[in-house]
């Protein structure tokens, strides 16, 4: 399956799953983005806050929380809600999704991008060639616009 690059608010997405990339830590970022997070899930918010506080976040892993439409899956990709996303930790996460998907019943996917814009072609790299094959059908956020049903631009669109 190919991968739909888009901008606009990933919470409006039609995708069985949502994929927000966090920290290990367990505290939510300062961002647009992690606070309509905070605000549509906040039963997830507090059980990812007690999973960071008791440890059981590590950096390139990844869970997925069935008990919201959507579904949401939390890619662990920094130790702290400060600075950029560590790639090894980005690659090891989406290794650990293109590793469990099937097993957790993921239908389609929504993706907001799993860090920050002076890594992001990198990181698009990474997420393209790893999941770019599955035979899932994954729409990657590259700019959270609230309110705005997903948008294409030819330009972004990755076949």
């Amino acid at each position: 399956m190919s991968i739909t690059v888009v901008r606009g608010d990933i919470f409006l997405t039609s995708s069985h799953a949502l994929a927000i990339g966090l920290n290990a830590a367990g505290r939510l970022e300062v961002a647009p983005v992690f606070t309509a997070l905070h605000d549509r899930y906040p039963v997830f918010v507090a059980d990812y806050h007690k999973r960071g506080r008791a440890g059981q976040l590590t950096p390139g892993s990844m869970w997925v929380w069935p008990d919201s439409q959507p579904w949401l899956v939390g890619l662990i990709v920094r130790e702290t809600p400060q600075g950029a996303a560590r790639l090894r930790f980005v690659e090891a996460a989406l290794l650990n999704l293109v590793k469990e998907w099937e097993r957790e019943g993921l239908r389609s996917l929504a993706m907001m991008q799993p860090g920050n814009g002076h890594d992001w072609p990198v990181i698009r790299n990474l997420v393209t060639h790893h999941l770019g094959p599955l035979p899932l059908p994954i729409t990657l956020y590259e700019t959270y616009i609230p309110g705005l049903v997903a948008e294409t631009n030819d330009n972004l669109d990755q076949g």
